[in-house]
C-alpha cells in the first residue's frame, strides 16, 4: 500500500526536457538521423512527422534520462517537421515547442531506376525489401530499403566494389561480408557507421557467397583453397577428353566465433569425402578460378537445427548436399547422372535422392537455400543448362529461371516437388547468376529475386543493347497455382544506348521493419488503487509484442493472470487485477513475449 501511495504522489511530478531536441542527419546513410534530448526523470519519446503529405509516428521505449534516437523512414527529396514529445512513466508529457526540420537529398543521378510492375500491397507480407543493387554501368553498389510501394527509404553507397550480400540482424543493425583488399564481415548500423569488424582467420579468406550469423555465436561462411585432383577430365563437353592432374578451387565450409573470430570448424567438401571429385558439368569450365577448375563454386550455406546439420549449395555440381556436423554425408539433392566415387572410393550412389511425384523438375546452378516452418528446403533454381554432360543442353534463350520448394524424406531418401513459380506463368525470366527464394511468415508468400536476368521470353530486356541484365523482384501467393501481388523491375527502359548494362541483386529478403523490436524488460511499471476494488497495472511498451501479468504472493509460486491491453498514449498498456482484494499482499511482474 505504501508503494501505491507513493506512486501517486509523484504522478503530478511531470517530466521537464533540459536539453534538446536536436536533430542531426546521417553523414553515410542521407534518409536517416539522430535525434538527442535529455529529461529530468525516466521517459520514452515519441515523434511525430510530417512531410507535408503524409504523417507518421515512431515511439521509443528506452526508458531514461538521456535520448539518443536513430529515425528512420524518411523518403528522398523532401522536408520533414517533426514534433518531439515525452511521457514519463506515469503518462504525463512534455511536447517541445520547437518543430524539428530534416530536409532529404534526392536520390543520387546514378541510383537505379526502379518500375513497379505489379503491386497490391494489401496482399503483400508486410515489411520493407533489402538488396544490394549493383548499377553495372558505373560500378557503384548500393545497399537499398523499399517499402512495399517500391519507394526507397534508406540506402548506403558501398564503399568497396562487389559486396553483394547483406542481411539484417537481430538488432537491426546489417551484416556484409566485405571483398578483397578488406575481406572481412562488418557490421553497419542504420545510420550507416560500421561499429564492428570480423576478419577470418589467417588461410580462410572471405569468399563473397555467403556469410551466415547463427544463434549459437558462430559466423558460417564459405573460403576457397586449392585441392589436386588426378585424372580429372580435360573437357565438360567432350566425353572422351583426355584426363588431366589439376588444382580444383575446392570451397570450405568455414564456421568461427562471433566473439573473437576463432576458427571453431571447416569442412572441406572434396576432403570430407562429399563429392565425386572427376565429376563435371556444363559449368565446370564456365569461368576462370584463381584457386584452380571452377567445379564447385559453392553459393550458399545453412544450418539444418533440426538435426545440427549442415546443408550447403554446389553450384557448378548442379547440388545441394547435406551433412552433419561431425562430416558425415546425409544425401546429394540434384540431377543423378555422371556420380561415381569419392576421394576415398567410397560410392556416392547410396546418398542421391530420387525423385517422385509429378511435376518434377531437378535443380540446375542453383542459389540460396532456405527451410521453411513446413521443414522444405526453398532454392532458387537458375537453370543453367538444365543437362548433365553429354546430353543436348538447353540455350539461354529458350531456358527458364525458378524459384522451388521441394520436400525430402530422409528415411526413404526420396525428394518431391511441393511449389515451384512456373505454374504462375507470367514472363518466363532466364538468371544464368545470382537469384534468392524466401518463405514470408505471416502472408506464406514467397518472395523470388530473379537477379541478374539476361532473357525475358527468349528476347533480351534491351532491344539497344544485348549486354544489358534487369532485376525482378517477385512476391507470389504459395497457392499451388501461385498468383503474383508484386513484381519489381530495376531497368531503365528508357535507356538506348548499345552499351547499357543495367543492374544486378545477388539476393533481395523482405524484413518486417527498418527497426528491430526486441522483447525488452518493462522498466516502467506503475500500480494505483487501494488494493479492496483491485490493482491497476499501467506500463509503457512496444505494442509489437504481447505482454502477460503474472502473480505471486511469495515471488516463488506465479500465476498468470491475463494480458495487459493498449490504451491511450502510444505504447500505453494497463491491466486491472481484480482479484487483488483476496490477498494480503502480491507480488507483480510483466512477461513479454
Amino acid at each position: 500500500m505504501t508503494a501505491i501511495l507513493l506512486a501517486v504522489s509523484l504522478r503530478a511530478a511531470g517530466v521537464t526536457i533540459l536539453s534538446g531536441p536536436a536533430f542531426t542527419p546521417a553523414t553515410n546513410a542521407p534518409l536517416a538521423g539522430e535525434l538527442q534530448l535529455t529529461t529530468d526523470v525516466k521517459s520514452i519519446v515519441s515523434v511525430l512527422v510530417s512531410n507535408g503529405t503524409n504523417l507518421w509516428q515512431r515511439d521509443f521505449f528506452d526508458y531514461g534520462t538521456n535520448h539518443s534516437e536513430t529515425l528512420l523512414g524518411f523518403y528522398p527529396g523532401q522536408t520533414n517537421l517533426m514534433l518531439v514529445t515525452v511521457y514519463d512513466k506515469y503518462r504525463n508529457a512534455c511536447t517541445s515547442p520547437q518543430l524539428l526540420t530534416f530536409v532529404t537529398p534526392p536520390l543520387p543521378g546514378d541510383f537505379p531506376t526502379r518500375v513497379v510492375l505489379t503491386n497490391q500491397p494489401s496482399l503483400m507480407e508486410p515489411g520493407y525489401t533489402l538488396f544490394i543493387v549493383q548499377c553495372r554501368d558505373d560500378n557503384n553498389f548500393y545497399i537499398t530499403f523499399l517499402d512495399n510501394s517500391a519507394n526507397v527509404v534508406w540506402y548506403y553507397r558501398l564503399t568497396t566494389a562487389d559486396d553483394i550480400d547483406v542481411r539484417q540482424l537481430g538488432d537491426g543493425n546489417l551484416f556484409v561480408e566485405e571483398q578483397p583488399p578488406s575481406n572481412n564481415f562488418v557490421e553497419i548500423n542504420m545510420l550507416g557507421q560500421t561499429v564492428r569488424t570480423w576478419t577470418p582467420p589467417a588461410g580462410y579468406s572471405v569468399n563473397l557467397h555467403d556469410g551466415v550469423p547463427t544463434d549459437h555465436g558462430t559466423i558460417l561462411y564459405l573460403s576457397d583453397t586449392n585441392f589436386p585432383v588426378s585424372n580429372f577430365p580435360s573437357s565438360d563437353t567432350v566425353s572422351n577428353s583426355s584426363l588431366i592432374n589439376t588444382q580444383i578451387d575446392d570451397v570450405r565450409v568455414v564456421e568461427i566465433s562471433a566473439t573473437n573470430s576463432a576458427l571453431v570448424n571447416v569442412w572441406s567438401p572434396l576432403g570430407y569425402g562429399f563429392l565425386d571429385p572427376t565429376r563435371v558439368t556444363y559449368l565446370t569450365y564456365s569461368a576462370p578460378d584463381a584457386y584452380g577448375v571452377d567445379n564447385e563454386h559453392c553459393n550458399a550455406v545453412i544450418e539444418d537445427t533440426n538435426d545440427n546439420s549442415i546443408i550447403l549449395s554446389v553450384r557448378n555440381q548442379n547440388a545441394v548436399i547435406k551433412f552433419s556436423r561431425s562430416g558425415q554425408l546425409k544425401w546429394i539433392l540434384g540431377p543423378p547422372a555422371n556420380w561415381s566415387t569419392n576421394l576415398a572410393g567410397a560410392n556416392l550412389q547410396p546418398f542421391l535422392l530420387t525423385s517422385v511425384g509429378t511435376p518434377f523438375e531437378w535443380n540446375f546452378a542453383e542459389h540460396s537455400l532456405m527451410i521453411t516452418p513446413e521443414n522444405t528446403l526453398l532454392t532458387f533454381d537458375n537453370g543453367n543448362f538444365r543437362a548433365s554432360p553429354f546430353d543436348p543442353p538447353i540455350a539461354d534463350a529458350s531456358n527458364y529461371s525458378r524459384g522451388v520448394e521441394f520436400s525430402i524424406n530422409e528415411t526413404n531418401m526420396t525428394v518431391s516437388q511441393v511449389w515451384d513459380t512456373t505454374a504462375a506463368g507470367g514472363d518466363r525470366l532466364f538468371s544464368a547468376i545470382f537469384g534468392k527464394t524466401q518463405w514470408l511468415p505471416q502472408t506464406r508468400d514467397i518472395l523470388v529475386t530473379y537477379g541478374d536476368v539476361s532473357h525475358i521470353n527468349g528476347a533480351t530486356p534491351s532491344a539497344y543493347s544485348s549486354g544489358a541484365t534487369m532485376v525482378r523482384i517477385i512476391e507470389y501467393t504459395h497457392d499451388p497455382v501461385p498468383k503474383v501481388v508484386s513484381d519489381l523491375a530495376l531497368f531503365d527502359y528508357t535507356n538506348t544506348s548499345p552499351a547499357y548494362l543495367g543492374y544486378a541483386v545477388y539476393r533481395a529478403l523482405r524484413v518486417p521493419d527498418l527497426y528491430t523490436h526486441p522483447a525488452n524488460p518493462v522498466t516502467d511499471l506503475v500500480l494505483s488503487g487501494d488494493g479492496r476494488t483491485g490493482v491497476d497495472l499501467e506500463f509503457s511498451a512496444d505494442p509489437a509484442h504481447t505482454y502477460d501479468i503474472e502473480a505471486s504472493t511469495d515471488m516463488i509460486h506465479w500465476t498468470s493472470l491475463g494480458t495487459a491491453v493498449q490504451i491511450g498514449d502510444p505504447g500505453q498498456f494497463e491491466f486491472d487485477d481484480l482479484s487483488a482484494a483476496q490477498f494480503m499482499g502480491r507480488y507483480y511482474r510483466v512477461i513479454t513475449e
